[in-house]
């Protein structure tokens, strides 16, 4: 699934952004405005009261199944629920894998040293 909103650079090279927001975040959010017991979404979804609060921290993901239950619970489509629990790992890995990429000129060295 591809954003419909992707924001180029000068280069027109894609932009991502740092920022990581987990879709529990977005989940309490939505609970919390709509007024709903979290009790009684616990129960909705089939999870302990205390699942649902690791949720709400980022301590565990959306599966298709909650996201299929929060479809039900709240009108709002699995598939976004899914989407946001993608964007938030390919966003938390992107940065690991930017955070451990070896600098241009670390690569090459290296590369000539195996070569030779």
């Amino acid at each position: 699934m591809e954003s419909k909103h992707v924001v180029l650079g000068t280069n027109k090279q894609t932009i991502y952004s740092a920022v990581a927001i987990h879709p529990g975040e977005i989940l309490k959010e939505e609970i919390e405005a709509r007024e709903l017991a979290k009790t009684a979404v616990a129960k909705h979804l089939g999870i302990q009261p205390g699942h649902l609060s690791e949720l709400f921290k980022g301590k565990r993901n959306i599966s298709p199944a909650i996201a299929l239950k929060l479809q039900m619970l709240l009108d709002i489509p699995a598939e976004t629920w899914l989407g946001l629990q993608n964007l938030y790992d390919l966003t938390i890995l992107r940065s690991m894998m930017v955070a451990a990429k070896p600098k241009a000129g670390t690569v090459a060295r290296a590369a000539k040293k195996a070569v030779a």
